[in-house]
């Protein structure tokens, strides 16, 4: 069941995932009717240099589903007045953004990978560049 994250309540939700590990590593398996809307469009960040800022825009539609697959992904979100940082570790929970919502990630670890599921194909017409 997804949580709120605090002061982003029914904008931004952690939302579990069914990872799996064991001695041969570790199985996400994403069945997209589980998820809370069906990919249009799903790619990854990689071979990102530690200490690396992406992201930072909002979309005007639609939802992303963040999710950390390697190293460490820390986050902050804006909306209106409102701001949390928060971060992205693999095994856990994936961060469900609604419209609206400007993101920020830092890349805090080389290495880190960030695999990105969204409702709305690419169109950079829906950027929202500043949060104010």
């Amino acid at each position: 069941m997804p949580v709120d994250v605090p002061g982003f309540e029914g904008l931004v939700q952690w939302v579990p995932l069914p990872a799996r590990a064991d001695a041969r590593g570790r199985l996400l398996p994403l069945e997209f009717g589980d998820l809370p809307f069906v990919p249009r469009r799903v790619f990854t960040v990689a071979e990102v240099p530690a200490g690396t800022v992406r992201g930072e825009h909002g979309h005007r539609t639609g939802q992303q589903l963040l999710v950390g697959l390697q190293g460490r992904i820390e986050i902050l979100l804006r909306h209106g007045q409102r701001e949390a940082s928060t971060v992205l570790l693999p095994a856990e929970p994936g961060l469900l953004l609604q419209a609206g919502v400007w993101c920020r990630q830092t890349y805090a670890q080389a290495h880190s990978v960030l695999l990105v599921l969204a409702s709305e194909p690419y169109d950079p017409a829906s950027y929202i560049e500043d949060w104010a």
